[in-house]
């Protein structure tokens, strides 16, 4: 009996062994493992809030539909902080109307350079993205009227590899969806 008891054990032992040692070797797929350098965090305090709702008029139309004029805001290299008073103004200006206009939505599209994996290079550019519009939360945007979408390295506004291309394809675009007109 006690050895019939012990056989079991040594047989449940080893068969969990063999099932644990399986376990190990697999590879979790949604890991991505990456040499690349960190992203940078904005820094705490850096977000402007929208005091006033303006009167702001559709002025511009590009190939992707409806924008309110300069819709781009460029990022340095691997960070998604958005810092230039200018982009502040961009921001500001969308937020001002998707207040005023309840019924409009936006895209808001991030993107970056060549340099990194494509799988970062997607993160990078949601990351993009998702800063505008917490942005445009805090300014007391409806998160409904927004979409984000990355195309990471997918979509560069120009081909090319030196630092001047870099740049320009380091960014986050502004498309209505629906003017809410």
């Amino acid at each position: 009996m006690l050895t019939r008891f012990i056989k079991n054990i040594i047989i449940v032992s080893i068969i969990f062994g063999i099932s644990g040692c399986s376990i190990l070797n697999q590879k979790d797929p949604d890991v991505i493992v990456t040499t690349e350098p960190m992203l940078t965090k904005p820094e705490e305090g850096t977000v402007d809030k929208v005091t006033s709702a303006e009167s702001v008029n559709l002025d511009s139309v590009d190939s992707k539909g409806y924008t309110l004029g300069n819709n781009v805001i460029y990022f340095e290299y691997d960070e998604y902080a958005v810092s230039k008073d200018d982009d502040k103004k961009i921001i500001k200006k969308y937020s001002n109307y998707l207040n005023k206009y309840k019924k409009a939505s936006i895209r808001i599209e991030g993107h970056a350079d060549e340099r990194g994996s494509r799988a970062y290079n997607l993160a990078l550019g949601e990351k993009r993205a998702e800063t505008i519009k917490e942005i445009m939360l805090i300014n007391g945007v409806s998160a409904e009227a927004m979409e984000v979408v990355s195309y990471g390295e997918e979509s560069p506004k120009i081909e090319g590899a030196d630092e001047e291309t870099y740049s320009l394809n380091r960014r986050v675009e502004i498309v209505f969806s629906n003017t809410g007109k």
